[in-house]
């Protein structure tokens, strides 16, 4: 996973590290219900305005979603092989 958390959007070293630190806890957390395969998240304008409990919750819906559509690509490929 990548990540990137360009100063224009955060100043602050402080700022940018928070970011990439909670998305990196989520990240632990939702590593076991993901695919195989290479992320890189980007931040945006605005993400070090949020407070951590909610830039975490909308982190934990990504993972949430982006696992759901790699879990239906893989049903998808195994019907087509049968």
């Amino acid at each position: 996973m990548g990540l990137v958390v360009a100063k224009k959007h955060a100043k602050r070293a402080v700022d940018r590290n928070q970011i990439k630190r909670i998305v990196r806890e989520s990240f632990r957390h939702h590593q076991s219900e993901l695919e195989n395969f290479d992320c890189v998240v980007l931040s945006r304008n605005g993400a070090k305005d949020l407070d951590k409990l909610k830039l975490r919750h909308m982190v934990d819906q990504l993972w949430t979603r982006l696992g759901q559509k790699s879990n239906g690509n893989r049903s998808r490929s195994k019907q087509r092989k049968a």
